[in-house]
């Protein structure tokens, strides 16, 4: 064991990390967390000028820039850095969709933050991820005394030319300023010996080359949740099940899906008509829509909906580098049908670890195979389970430190997993990351987070309109500033990321744009909930306060929609609102709609209105208004129907298929005690600053306690709170909500939110 200290490392990359549900955000931040948790410092400088990441232990937490650093970011000089590394972009070739990967090589502002980050931490070493970035780490490294190296997720000219059909005169300067780039760092680090290759071929020192592929958390797949994510489906145990998963517009990702769609479905549903085939990822190409295929959008947590298939697929066609989607395939125990391609840059033994197919027919012939014998998929999901836990991240990350230390260069990660193997050795053993399951989350199984940790703020009590189902509109009160910028720094204080205010109706708060600027400056996200009326009123305020997004209520057309609210009309101030959002600002936009007997008939129309806008739509069923629940079997069917529709054009709705059936079942009177996240990953407050798991602002018996009593960073971890989170975990809640706080726990454990 080397006594030399973990290096501190500043990982130099692009910013769309969070939530990693794409393969370069996942192997950027597992690289980040296990290196942190091997005893490295860990920095990730990005596109964002406010802040940068640091990890410790395998937790990230956001780290501001210095106001004076920040302020001089808006030099001229600096400012206009980045229109002209666009044009040189553009002047060099490189795809304009791709533009943001390579322009930090042409950008002063993004070298000035990469050494701003050398400096301010003491960086030892500087890594690239794409060579794009690989610049900025060179510069900053040669002044700073350091070392700098590039991983190379593909051989980037190479790719271009691969997957976007570019001749070799069309990279030619992409090519050269990829190699300058690789020729000056200190380590160039390949995903598999393929790559490794392609860049000795183009003049690359072989010795300065390690080859260290993409890993996977293989513990995070140990816990089976598959039947869980088949019933959110409607799927039952006896449904074959093939599943997919990648950024879908990538185009080896987008061909694999044509294949799926056009090549190999007409070769299955003969013999399966009932097979079904999850894809999941961002930006599904629903042009290749097919009855059998579902897509589900990208997913929070990819175990479980990996673990709900039979066989998993990878036809993919072109590309390079480590196919990451395997490893999670294997790390599941799934069997798999991959291409030749697919399968690049892993040492696997075929009929073993996997099948390989390459023309159509082969393919559907093993994937028949395979789901015709149960025992067959069964040996092989356990060979890829035996084989992938030398590709755990733990010694992954062992050797990126053995490196900077100066030890294994110019090595082959598979080479020395193919002797290993031969030789009778086991893999080092995983660590497992932080986070729930530890501390105040004891009480939770391992899980992914539902969402940040989140305020909901009852900012006032009071409100223009007089709703049905809402008791907030009598008796105005309101939380006055000074006790609002206490608690939001109590509330940073405990982790929290998210702001939601709601009341009452907020936007008759005179002082709310103000705490909206506090919360901004103290790195929380705003997100307002409002009736819609006031926003042209406000409008000055709203559009310079930095509100990230606005949830805006609308429960049926005109006519339904003014029943319902008590006013005549609102209807209209509230589209005028949404259509002044829309064209006068970038500000998020949700239409939330609360299903009744009065309005579920036009539930669909109103979901087509939002999708029209161009905002996000949810739903749920009205909570605590008996006179007004859908328990008739005309209002249920009615219901049923508007979610098939909706489920059939939003994967999102489609995943929670079971939440929204059992709204049904909490409408008709027998739905039971529910379990959420309250008090873990949202907690809510009140005006009078009561502390509550939920924005259930009357319900019976839910405070636990008062933050202009008891600071909120002690009532917090105080043995009361604590009592509360584990009794709505494990006893539940009979408090009468039902809304996303309940899909977003069975999201987040895998178990369901009813208690029986």
């Amino acid at each position: 064991m080397s006594l030399t200290p973990p290096p501190t490392v500043a990982i130099v990359t692009r910013g769309d990390l969070v939530p990693t549900n794409h393969g370069a955000a996942v192997k950027i931040v597992r690289t980040a967390q296990y290196l942190s948790l091997l005893g490295s410092r860990v920095l990730v400088v990005t596109d964002d000028r406010d802040h940068y990441l640091r990890f410790t232990d395998g937790r990230m937490e956001q780290v501001p820039y210095g106001r004076r650093f920040r302020a001089a970011q808006e030099w001229p000089v600096l400012r206009r850095g980045a229109a002209l590394a666009e044009r040189l972009c553009d002047r060099a070739g490189y795809p304009r969709e791709e533009t943001f990967l390579y322009a930090p090589q042409f950008d002063l502002q993004w070298w000035s933050r990469v050494l701003y980050v050398g400096l301010r931490e003491e960086v030892e070493v500087f890594q690239a991820e794409f060579p794009g970035y690989g610049l900025a780490c060179w510069v900053a490294a040669r002044l700073l005394d350091a070392r700098s190296s590039i991983v190379q997720h593909n051989v980037e000219f190479d790719r271009l030319m691969d997957v976007l059909g570019l001749g070799a005169d069309e990279v030619r300067h992409i090519r050269e300023l990829e190699l300058f780039a690789l020729r000056r760092v200190d380590e160039v680090i390949a995903v598999s010996q393929d790559d490794r290759a392609r860049m000795v071929e183009a003049g690359i020192d072989a010795a300065k080359i390690t080859v260290l592929p993409h890993g996977v958390d293989t513990l995070s797949y140990r816990r089976s949740r598959g039947r869980l994510q088949r019933y959110s489906l409607g799927l039952d145990e006896d449904t074959p099940i093939l599943f997919f998963h990648g950024t879908l517009h990538y185009w080896p990702n987008t061909q694999a899906v044509r294949f799926i769609a056009e090549d190999l479905l007409p070769l299955l549903r003969p013999h399966l008509p009932g097979l079904r085939v999850l894809i999941a990822g961002m930006n599904p190409p629903t042009y290749y829509a097919h009855p059998a295929i579902t897509f589900l959008g990208p997913v929070d947590d990819l175990p479980r909906a990996i673990d709900a298939a039979d066989v998993c697929l990878c036809p993919v066609p072109s590309g390079g580098g480590t196919r990451m989607k395997l490893l999670e395939y294997f790390a599941a125990g799934k069997p798999c049908v991959s291409s030749t391609k697919g399968a690049e840059g892993i040492r696997y033994t075929a009929g073993l670890e996997l099948a390989i197919a390459d023309e159509p027919q082969a393919f559907a012939d093993e994937v028949l195979r395979l789901l015709g014998d149960r025992a067959a998929r069964e040996a092989m999901g356990r060979a890829a389970r035996d084989f992938v836990d030398w590709y755990d991240w733990t010694p992954i990350a062992a050797r990126y430190q053995a490196l900077y230390r100066g030890q294994g260069r110019g090595g082959d990660y598979n080479l020395e997993v193919q002797r290993g193997r031969a030789q009778g050795h086991r893999p080092e053993s995983a660590l497992a990351l932080p986070g729930p399951g530890e501390g105040l989350d004891a009480h939770l199984p391992p899980r992914e987070l539902s969402k940040p940790l989140t305020l909901l703020l009852l900012i006032n009590r009071g409100c223009n309109l007089r709703c049905s189902f809402c008791d907030l509109w009598d008796r105005p009160q309101e939380l006055s500033l000074e006790r609002c910028l206490s608690l939001l720094d109590e509330a940073v204080a405990i982790g929290t990321k998210t702001l939601v205010i709601t009341g009452g109706e907020p936007f008759l708060h005179k002082d709310l744009f103000r705490v909206v600027r506090a919360a901004r400056e103290r790195g929380l996200g705003v997100n307002i909930t409002t009736n819609g009326t006031l926003i042209e009123k406000r409008w000055d305020e709203l559009a310079n306060s930095g509100v990230d997004s606005l949830s805006v209520s609308l429960d049926g057309l005109e006519d339904v929609h003014e029943e319902l609210r008590g006013q005549r009309g609102c209807h209209t101030r509230t589209w005028r609102g949404l259509r002044a959002l829309r064209a006068g600002s970038e500000i998020g936009l949700s239409v939330y709609f609360v299903a009744t007997n009065k309005n579920v008939h036009q539930l669909v129309q109103v979901y087509e209105q939002a999708r029209e806008l161009g905002a996000r739509f949810d739903f749920w069923p009205v909570n605590e208004a008996p006179e007004l629940a859908l328990t008739s079997e005309e209002h249920q069917r009615l219901y049923r129907e508007a979610v098939a529709h909706i489920a059939a054009q939003v994967p999102e709705i489609a995943a929670r298929r079971l939440f929204d059936e059992e709204g049904l079942r909490y409408h008709s009177g027998t739905g039971g005690k529910v379990r959420c996240l309250g008090l873990v990953d949202q907690y809510g407050v009140t005006y009078e600053g009561d502390l509550l798991p939920c924005c259930v602002w009357e319900g019976d018996n839910l405070s636990v306690g008062n933050v202009f009593e008891t600071p909120l960073s002690e009532l917090w971890v105080s043995a009361e709170v604590q009592a509360a989170r584990e009794g709505l975990y494990h006893e539940g809640c009979s408090a009468g909500c039902f809304n996303h706080s309940l899909y977003e726990f069975t999201r987040s454990t895998g178990e369901s939110f009813r208690v029986e």
